[in-house]
């Protein structure tokens, strides 16, 4: 019978990893953010309305949770960087751990929310959005995806973090 060893990261290459993965992580939640906020639309009908994030609930959600998102993930980058200049092996490992579970399922469903949200719009207006709502729709979808990508650096980050739980607790 075989057994199987886990593969570990070493402490150091571990904590650069997961420093480069909440970077990251901050990079694609600030960029849909961005996006998220300057996609406006005027209403072509003349009813001289403007359609922002916060006219629909499936998008102040979405940017709500990569605020948090964000928010965590800078606040763990700065702390993570503070670690390793003190040479410090102190922190809370179960707070980080239990952090990321959570922000990252926050993160997640703040993307699936978006999707969800442009996909509705795009049945609401059916398939008579032609041009005019192209660019209002590609914006919205790259928002979302953003905030996916972000998910998967949050996530991949969690994993890594996951790694020193053993060895501390």
């Amino acid at each position: 019978m075989e057994t199987h060893t886990p593969v570990v990261l070493p402490t150091r290459s571990s904590k650069y990893a997961n420093i480069g993965l909440r970077v990251l992580t901050s990079a694609f939640l600030f960029m849909s953010l961005v996006i998220l906020v300057t996609n406006v639309k005027s209403d072509y009908t003349g009813l001289k309305t403007t359609v922002h994030f916060y006219d629909r609930v499936g998008y102040r959600y979405m940017a709500a949770a990569v605020v948090i998102g964000l928010a965590y993930s800078i606040m763990q980058t700065v702390t993570a960087v503070i670690r390793i200049n003190k040479y410090s092996t102190q922190g809370n490992i179960l707070l980080d751990f239990y952090g990321d579970k959570v922000v990252s399922t926050i993160i997640a469903t703040g993307a699936v929310a978006g999707f969800a949200m442009t996909g509705e719009l795009q049945r609401q207006i059916g398939k008579g959005w032609t041009e005019y709502y192209h660019k209002y729709f590609g914006m919205s979808h790259a928002a979302d995806g953003f905030a996916f990508l972000g998910f998967v650096c949050a996530f991949i980050s969690s994993v890594v973090s996951s790694y020193a739980l053993p060895k501390r607790v």
